[in-house]
């Protein structure tokens, strides 16, 4: 491990490509410039980079190395990009409620109000 910040968050990179099935960056070990680069999400800069661990999605294989250092290779059953995204159309309830929202947002010209508040009793 490394210090804290020490690196960068390879997802702020401008060379970043996220893959959506293992969350970590597609393009990682393709290229020579990802030779200092985890190719993973790491805010706080500390994951130490490794030629083993990087994105084979597109191939069907998961390559993950865990916190103790032991590489796991597995291949997917299916294809994780062969499938199609489907989204649930939104009932008359939840436009009315977006409506709403973006009414009381316009009449108040505040773009973040949100009516709906927690309040924790102590």
């Amino acid at each position: 491990m490394t210090l804290p910040g020490s690196y960068q968050n390879p997802s702020d990179k401008p060379c970043w490509s996220f893959c959506s099935s293992c969350n970590r960056c597609q393009d990682k070990g393709r290229y020579t410039k990802c030779g200092s680069c985890s190719g993973r999400y790491d805010p706080l800069g500390r994951i130490d980079e490794c030629r083993e661990d990087f994105c084979d999605c597109r191939n069907g294989v998961l390559r993950w190395k865990t916190k103790e250092g032991k590489l796991i290779i597995t291949r997917f059953k299916t294809n994780p990009f062969k499938g199609e995204v489907k989204y649930e159309k939104k009932s008359e309830d939840e436009r009315d409620w977006d409506s709403y929202v973006d009414d009381m947002r316009e009449k108040m010209d505040d773009q973040n109000f949100n009516p709906i508040t927690i309040y924790e009793e102590d």
